[in-house]
């Protein structure tokens, strides 16, 4: 292990957050000495503090170990962040949904949401979508702000949320066409790519009401990439899908990811599935964001997504169970 290189990292991360040393310690809660120790290579961070520096900067423990990031898949435009949610807060009333939620999303890059059930999944998802207004903090997606720049920040994501609505009296290609004529799309040539890209075209012209639930989802895929987004959003994709329409569907985002460096945020409550696809995890729990790490992380440990993901939530219950007796 090169403790230099580490330290070098660790020192590249605070800097681009724009944290001083102090700052950091503070974090930490550590002298901004141990901080400084860290980052000229004379000593390493214990596990403890790993886990907070990984939580921090986003990254993995195994990122920060090898000091470098290497969780993106492709080497495409560098460092290009299609999503950035910062210090995002949302309350219904006096209840707080959201609490100060960062998350980034490169490019080419998909990232699994994953929590129980009242953890702020959908209403993270509505926040960047524009669909609810957020107390404070910022979203930009391709450095569009939702708060100043809304449609061009919408233009550039596609989504679909638990199952796609579609016209089902008119066919597959006619409902792509309202799409078309919506956005102001000419390029027919490429919606029959993306037709083919989704396994339709024999039945592209078949009324919706005769679809399958899977071909209503690749539907549905089909109109979320016609508008070519930067960001795909997919709320519980695989709901009510059989276990060929959910490894059509793997198969069918990984395909998508790869060829057309696309990021994918995929939020589900299909461990498994979401463990074979995704690059990131980002655990969301009572409105927090209490853990994101990458799968490689996992694999080094030899453990499970589900086994990492109970650890995770169980110690942050513990955490807050402990704070609120003291």
């Amino acid at each position: 292990m090169n403790q230099e290189k580490i330290g070098r990292f660790i020192a590249k991360l605070r800097k681009e957050q724009n944290l001083t040393q102090q700052d950091l310690a503070d974090k930490l809660q550590v002298t901004d000495k141990a901080v400084s120790k860290w980052e000229n290579g004379r000593c390493l961070p214990d596990i403890s503090f790993l886990e907070k520096l990984s939580q921090i900067f986003q990254v993995t423990i195994v990122e920060l170990l090898k000091g470098e990031r290497n969780y993106k898949k492709k080497e495409v435009k560098g460092d290009i962040k299609v999503l950035e949610v910062n210090n995002l807060s949302k309350s219904f009333g006096k209840r707080k949904i959201l609490n100060n939620i960062n998350l980034d999303i490169y490019e080419g890059e998909i990232i699994g949401l994953i929590g129980p059930n009242g953890a702020g999944k959908t209403t993270l998802i509505k926040c960047i979508l524009g669909l609810y207004k957020f107390d404070n903090g910022s979203v930009k997606i391709d450095s569009y702000n939702t708060k100043t720049d809304l449609d061009d920040a919408l233009s550039k994501i596609g989504c679909i949320v638990e199952t796609p609505n579609m016209y089902n009296h008119l066919t597959g290609r006619q409902n792509l066409h309202i799409t078309e004529l919506l956005n102001n799309i000419k390029d027919l040539s490429y919606v029959d790519e993306i037709i083919k890209l989704v396994g339709l075209e024999d039945r592209i012209n078949d009324k919706v009401k005769k679809y399958s639930l899977g071909m209503k989802q690749r539907l549905g895929l089909a109109n979320a990439l016609i508008k070519r987004p930067s960001l795909l959003i997919l709320d519980e994709p695989t709901n009510g899908l059989d276990p060929k329409g959910i490894k059509n569907l793997r198969e069918l985002l990984k395909k998508i990811s790869v060829d057309s460096h696309m990021s994918i945020l995929i939020s589900s409550h299909i461990l498994s599935e979401i463990e074979n696809i995704c690059d990131r995890i980002a655990i969301i729990d009572e409105g927090k964001i209490i853990s994101v790490f990458g799968i490689e992380e996992i694999k080094y440990k030899n453990k499970s997504l589900e086994e990492e993901y109970f650890n995770k939530t169980e110690k942050f219950e513990n955490r807050e169970d402990n704070d609120e007796n003291n």
